[in-house]
């Protein structure tokens, strides 16, 4: 809640039986922990490694 998800959604991820791979795709998530936040945290994007390892000619 603290990175703008709404209590509801908050609560849907808490309680889902779904593993984390598939809870990834919940809105909730997707709204917490978006490009710009992880980004932030230090994580390398893969789609802009990509990018720059076949563009980089």
């Amino acid at each position: 809640m603290k990175l703008g998800v709404h209590v509801q959604a908050a609560v849907a991820c808490g309680i889902t039986s779904k593993g984390p791979w598939r809870s990834s795709k919940t809105p909730g998530i997707q709204q917490a922990l978006s490009n710009d936040y992880l980004k932030a945290e230090g994580l390398v994007s893969l789609r802009d490694g990509w990018i720059k390892l076949h563009h980089s000619r």
